[in-house]
């Protein structure tokens, strides 16, 4: 570029300046070439309002992670001026954004004073380009993102995130009516939700899953059951949000007394996904509900060594030990549980289990070994209830008769059940077999 270069530049020596400039400062770059219909002038332009899109989008989520949505939306709204309709990046963004916002507490105000440039420049850097003179705006990204995060269409669009991709599109398809009334749902409002979705699950089977969590919520388990049971043969169980379809049929069939046909459902579940967590889980509990109690605890136990952390597994293999009149294992599987999830007793987050306290402190109670150990669980499951129950009114006896206290029979008196409850009521059951003296006569 010769000396009148400088102060009359051909086309050619501004696409060739600007493709310098594309890195360090995209905003100029394009501002060189805009309308320029010369070689290398479409290359040059699309680099630089590429790199504009990809700061735009980067500055955006930034301020996203720092609760600023409001600028965030604006340089995702730039970010669009420089992306093609659609751009999968942009959509992306406004996605990651709206994630962000949704889930974000409640946000602080601002304090006053300029913000921080994330390329390390000054206060004005070029980023989005607003100075831009003449720039060609594209059409439009998705829009979906850019909405409130409380809107409708985004709660619906995040509920989607939970299903397998291949199924995101057919219900997608269903329309707005299908958005509303799936939304109707975690609003509460379930029996709305149920006379909506009955439209919908004849053009598409994998309706039925959500008309499944409308009915159950609503009260309905006999449709519910019904629903995912058609989903399962229809779509195929799989895991939506974290729940299992297959796991969740047996459950409602089982509060439904339909514990054979609950197992017979899960057992089906597992040919196809022999590895899930919930499943196998949810045998376990309907095994020991059948009184497969061997069993039951033979796949608790193979199961516990993948989620150590599950203490609802260990406080069922000791019940079905219980059952099994293996009593030592039993207790030896409670304080592997609490070992394994409360080394010492002040388990953080996890919480001292007061249900396997309760059956441990009772078996050695009830046993009469390990004394020490028992009174220690009686005082932390008192610590752990807001107030006494019947039970621990029971240790609390079985304690007395340990320590041969004199009134111990007169407080176990004092527990039975009232003359008219159930011969099989539980409470009497206990009681008798810990003081048989208290055994009515023939």
């Amino acid at each position: 570029m010769g000396f009148l270069g400088f102060l009359f530049p051909s086309d050619a020596d501004k696409v060739e300046k600007a493709r310098g400039l594309v890195e360090v400062d995209p905003a100029r770059a394009l501002h060189l070439v805009n309308g320029l219909e010369v070689e290398g002038s479409d290359t040059v332009r699309a680099a630089a309002r590429g790199k504009l899109k990809a700061r735009n989008i980067e500055v955006a989520v930034g301020c996203a992670n720092a609760r600023e949505f409001e600028e965030a939306r604006e340089h995702l709204d730039l970010a669009a001026r420089f992306a093609d309709k659609g751009d999968s990046q942009v959509k992306a963004a406004r996605k990651e954004v709206a994630i962000l916002e949704k889930t974000a507490p409640k946000p602080k105000a601002r304090s006053m004073g300029g913000g921080s440039d994330p390329f390390g420049g000054g206060a004005a850097m070029p980023v989005a380009g607003e100075a831009i003179e003449g720039e060609i705006e594209a059409e439009g990204d998705d829009d979906l993102w850019s909405l409130p995060p409380d809107d409708p269409r985004v709660r619906f669009a995040l509920l989607l995130e939970t299903y397998p991709e291949e199924l995101r599109e057919r219900l997608a398809g269903l329309g707005q009516g299908f958005a509303e009334a799936v939304v109707d749902i975690d609003d509460g409002k379930a029996e709305k939700a149920l006379k909506r979705l009955g439209s919908f699950v004849g053009k598409e089977p994998a309706a039925r899953f959500e008309r499944a969590r409308a009915a159950q919520a609503a009260g309905n388990l006999a449709l519910a059951g019904s629903d995912l049971a058609t989903f399962g043969e229809t779509v195929g169980h799989m895991t939506i949000g974290g729940v299992h379809t297959g796991a969740l049929l047996a459950q409602i069939l089982a509060e439904q007394g339909r514990l054979p046909e609950a197992l017979t459902a899960v057992e089906k579940a597992l040919e196809s996904d022999v590895g899930s967590v919930p499943l196998r889980g949810t045998r376990a509990s309907l095994l020991e509900g059948v009184g497969r109690f061997a069993e039951a605890d033979e796949v608790a136990r193979n199961l516990v060594r993948e989620v150590p952390s599950d203490m609802g597994l260990y406080k069922l293999m000791a019940r079905c030990r219980v059952q099994g009149d293996k009593r030592i294992e039993a207790m030896q599987v409670l304080e592997s549980g609490l070992k394994t999830n409360c080394t010492t007793g002040n388990c953080g987050s996890q919480g001292f289990d007061v249900d396997a306290g309760r059956l441990l402190a009772r078996l050695y109670l009830e046993d009469q070994i390990e004394p020490r150990r028992a009174r220690d669980l009686v005082m932390r499951v008192k610590a752990n209830v807001q107030q006494a129950t019947w039970f621990e009114n029971y240790l609390d006896v079985l304690t007395a008769r340990n320590d041969e206290e004199e009134d111990a029979l007169d407080q176990a008196r004092a527990l039975l059940p009232p003359t008219d409850a159930p011969e099989t009521d539980p409470r009497r059951r206990m009681v008798l077999k810990a003081f048989p003296e208290l055994a009515p006569t023939a």
